[in-house]
């Protein structure tokens, strides 16, 4: 059976999966600058085609070691299997389009919020009629943490936990915490709270590396695992 290669380079991270019809068979991160998708073509000569979708630059890298595969840069300008709600093709991550397109295979015909708790967190809708709306963007848990550090002369650079936040706290560390993770669970609340008044029944995928840090707190919501940007990216493909 013929295989495929979806590819999503981000802010600090790249990825691949190979798809053998809808079941991933492998998936590991790589490095763009080493060989590492030269071997893994040379390891599945059977990977035919492929996907990349890249925020973080390093397009060519990939491209120049994925030689005699088919492979598809995602931008606004291809065809998608979902309308932009928006003029400027160019003003949204491919890894937006990817998150929209697997809602759409898994709620397909109904409205869907999409949040990505990544380096920045964004929110991103997939009405009923299958259009894509962008909604808002703000700084992710490592950003909040690193602009709190940089911009006081006393304040730790802290990272987040899976313990328990408190409201009232013991350390300036447990503050730093409590802030960011309250915070950012206040933020998206308000958020699902708004969309839930607009569209009155919407489907709520949080997606992303951290959003393990909010699995507690939402329990209505689907959390998506790493493979759901991936998934999108194979609709996607399949859909040219």
């Amino acid at each position: 059976m013929d295989q495929l290669i979806a590819i999503d380079i981000g802010n600090t991270r790249s990825k691949y999966a190979i798809f053998e019809g809808k079941e991933i068979i492998a998936s590991s991160t790589f490095n763009p600058y080493h060989s590492d998708l030269k071997q893994l073509i040379l390891k599945y000569p059977n990977i035919k085609r492929g996907i990349l979708s890249s925020v973080g630059g390093k397009v060519k890298e990939c491209l120049d070691q994925l030689q005699g595969i088919e492979t598809l840069t995602l931008t606004g300008h291809i065809p998608l299997p979902f309308k932009l709600g928006y003029d400027n093709k160019d003003s949204v991550g491919s890894d937006r389009l990817a998150a929209i397109a697997a809602a759409m295979e898994s709620k397909e015909g109904q409205n869907s919020l999409i949040i990505d708790i990544g380096t920045c967190i964004t929110y991103d809708i997939l009405t009923s009629d299958n259009i894509h709306l962008k909604g808002p963007i703000s700084p992710g848990i490592k950003l909040r943490f690193a602009s709190m550090n940089e911009h006081t002369e006393k304040l730790p650079l802290c990272n987040a936990t899976t313990n328990e936040t408190k409201f009232i706290c013991n350390t300036t560390e447990e503050s730093l915490q409590s802030g960011v993770i309250i915070g950012i669970g206040n933020e998206i609340e308000g958020f699902i709270n708004t969309y839930l008044n607009i569209f009155k029944e919407i489907n709520v995928f949080i997606i992303g590396g951290d959003n393990i840090f909010f699995e507690n707190r939402f329990k209505n919501c689907i959390f998506a695992n790493s493979n759901f940007i991936f998934n999108g990216l194979r609709y996607i493909l399949n859909y040219q």
